[in-house]
């Protein structure tokens, strides 16, 4: 799996959208938009691997930081 499926997954699995991405990673919504295009679109940017490794950390920190983490 490349780092644009990685993210795409992310994002499902944790019912993100490309803004909260985006802030989250502290990027412009743009960018995220061309790491989500296609390969073969002229626009199209790899996933920096420090961004699918800060955005794994930030996940598990928000999801341990929750109230009902400890249930």
């Amino acid at each position: 799996m490349n780092n644009r499926d990685y993210l795409i997954e992310m994002i499902s699995d944790n019912q993100l959208d490309r803004r909260d991405v985006a802030e989250m990673l502290k990027v412009k919504r743009e960018t995220v938009d061309r790491w989500l295009l296609s390969n073969e679109a002229t626009q199209h940017e790899e996933v920096p691997d420090m961004a699918i490794e800060l955005l794994r950390l930030k996940l598990k920190y928000r999801d341990q930081s929750r109230p009902d983490a400890a249930q």
